[in-house]
């Protein structure tokens, strides 16, 4: 019989050197992880401190905590999250901490860059709206003197913005402007109903076309003119910026753009009522102007008109004087004898008027004239006019006689609508009355108007 003999059982039995082995082994690994675990908290820690230097620097160049809310709240998520209990774990999770705080550097560093050009769009869009609006104010009327500065500011923050790197910069560049914005916002409103009534005119002359608008214009600049010259001719000429501004503005009626010339003949009627409502103010108590060219007399009395009528004034051989004058002596009824010898050309004999007010020490004289039936332009040409005096219709002469007082101020103007320096030009006599009796002496008030 043959004898099998039967393997032996394998034991079950770890031996003390297995057992050994297998505790190296497992330390080996355990170290392994553990070093793997501390080189991923490192970098994880270190990407923090960087991220948090990050943010006190974007702090420090003037991004505000709601620039950067995103990123910090992200960055408490990841502070706050739980790390896994079982230390082979944890090198997955600070690994994915490490590349998330990695992520949120480069998203810190996108929105600085979103922010910044925002903030630079933003400034920029604000210069340009000021500059845009100041140059529309001007072309609307608006006076240099108020727009100047603001513009100086536009340029100002304009030059800075081109150096700006930093939000504070940018804000810096912003709160230098603001005031301006804000002034600009302000004469916007005190001059918006002039300008849109200066618009609406506009549009009307635009209707009208091109040369009735320029026409319009030139009528408002010689009326302007014309009482500037009176003021200047009663050595009261700071009439304001409206008196200038007519001529600033005169040019713009020589263009040939339809929009431009009647903007521009809007304007000008605006500054022509402005000079008028200046002139006004510095009229004194009781004042007669004529103008040569226009034939025509306005009296006003304490500021307002009170008369108006058309008149005939010095043929051009014998013109009637320019100048300040003053009425020297009233007398009615009154009995002229020609001062001209028999045989001249202007002898006229004698002639009886009802009134006459002696303003030039010459004997010229505003009196009523019941020969004549024509008054206004061209009356006073060839032989038709006056021998130097002012000649009225019965009315507004029965008016004005009674309301003079011997002292009123008689200012006549070429009238003409040549600049003020050339009306002065053409001046032929100034009373010497006025050095000791300066303008402003308050005067009676008138009798009852007659009709």
């Amino acid at each position: 019989m043959i004898h099998i003999k039967k393997p032996r059982a394998r034991s079950h039995r770890l031996t003390a050197a297995t057992l050994c082995t297998a505790a190296m082994a497992a330390a080996i690994l355990t170290g392994q992880a553990g070093i793997s675990a501390s080189a991923s908290s490192d970098r994880y820690e270190s990407g923090m401190r960087q991220l948090n230097l990050d943010l006190i620097a974007a702090a420090h160049a003037g991004y505000s905590e709601s620039d950067l809310q995103p990123i910090l709240d992200r960055q408490a998520q990841l502070t706050n999250s739980p790390a896994p209990v079982w230390p082979g774990d944890r090198q997955g999770y600070l690994q994915r901490q490490g590349l998330q705080i990695a992520d949120l550097r480069v998203a810190l560093h996108g929105l600085e860059l979103n922010h910044l050009d925002l903030m630079r769009r933003t400034v920029t869009v604000k210069i340009s709206e000021l500059s845009d609006g100041l140059s529309r104010d001007a072309r609307l009327g608006a006076d240099e003197s108020d727009l100047k500065p603001l513009q100086i500011s536009a340029d100002l923050a304009s030059r800075d913005l081109q150096t700006a790197r930093t939000p504070a910069d940018y804000t810096q560049v912003f709160a230098e402007l603001r005031p301006a914005i804000s002034q600009a916002e302000d004469l916007n409103a005190q001059l918006a109903a002039q300008l849109v009534s200066v618009e609406t005119e506009a549009a009307s002359l635009r209707d009208r076309g091109l040369a009735a608008a320029r026409q319009a214009g030139l009528d408002a600049l010689a009326a302007g003119r014309n009482d500037a010259a009176v003021a200047a001719f009663l050595n009261r000429p700071d009439l304001g910026r409206a008196s200038q501004r007519l001529e600033t503005t005169a040019p713009r009626l020589n263009g040939q753009n339809l929009d431009d010339v009647a903007l521009a003949a809007a304007l000008m009627e605006s500054y022509r009522d402005q000079v008028h409502a200046a002139f006004l103010k510095v009229t004194p108590p009781k004042l007669i102007v004529t103008s040569l060219a226009a034939q025509e007399m306005w009296v006003y009395w304490n500021g307002a008109l009170w008369l108006d009528t058309l008149v005939t004034t010095g043929r051009p051989v014998l013109p009637t004087d320019i100048g300040l004058m003053v009425v020297a002596r009233k007398e009615s009824p009154v009995h002229m004898i020609s001062p001209f010898p028999k045989g001249s050309p202007y002898d006229y004999g004698t002639v009886d008027t009802r009134y006459a007010l002696w303003f030039q020490p010459s004997g010229e004289a505003i009196h009523d004239s019941w020969w004549r039936s024509w008054y206004g332009p061209g009356s006073n040409q060839g032989d038709r006019g006056s021998h130097g005096c002012i000649g009225l219709p019965y009315g507004p002469i029965d008016r004005l006689y009674p309301w003079t007082d011997v002292g009123t101020p008689v200012v006549v103007i070429p009238g003409d609508g040549g600049t003020v320096a050339s009306q002065l030009a053409q001046k032929t006599y100034d009373d010497p009355w006025w050095i000791d009796h300066p303008l402003g002496t308050q005067q009676p008030a008138p009798p009852a108007q007659t009709t």
